[in-house]
């Protein structure tokens, strides 16, 4: 017997939860993301402003914000890769 199917092939509740779990809680992620990140990127601009030596790694565009964005990326691929336990 597969363990994904019961025997009338229906899905099992439990890979149910976890793909609704696993949904929801992806968007709660680029939700958070989105709301954090333009206020991160103005703080970054203004530390910029403000003459710090390196302050131009923290801009709108600057390599720290890259970097956050393709760690959230490579995270969330991580996570749903199959065998990831």
């Amino acid at each position: 017997m597969d363990m994904k199917n019961s025997r009338k092939g229906a899905l099992q509740s439990g890979i149910l939860n976890t793909a609704i779990l696993s949904i929801v809680l992806l968007v709660v992620l680029f939700q958070l993301y989105a709301e954090l990140m333009p206020e991160a990127e103005t703080a970054g601009d203004a530390l910029n402003e403000s003459g710090v030596p390196l302050g131009s790694l923290f801009v709108s565009g600057g390599i720290v914000f890259l970097i956050i964005m393709a760690a959230l990326v490579i995270l969330v691929v991580k996570a749903f890769m199959p065998g990831n336990k």
